[in-house]
């Protein structure tokens, strides 16, 4: 048996503009050295988040402690797309 025929929508076509792709790649070249900063910093970051636990005082040094809490979800929303091809 033979498969049914495919229908296409008018004016679509499988033709990708090479502009279109170089500024794609181009964009992914440019992004991928923020992406890397962004994981490896999420990464690293929490390790801050030790001076604060091993002394007690989170009270005295809160504004840093938020800061710190919110870099790193900065951080992560940055360098959530590393490496995932």
């Amino acid at each position: 048996m033979s498969s049914p025929p495919t229908i296409q929508k008018e004016g679509a076509s499988d033709f990708e503009f090479p502009a279109q792709n170089a500024v794609e790649t181009a964009g992914k070249k440019l992004l991928a050295p923020v992406q890397f900063i962004g994981f490896w910093a999420a990464v690293t970051l929490p390790l801050g988040y030790l001076p604060f636990l091993y002394g007690g005082s989170i009270t005295d040094s809160a504004d840093v402690l938020a800061l710190l809490f919110v870099l790193n979800l900065v951080a992560m929303v940055v360098g959530h797309g590393y490496k995932r091809d």
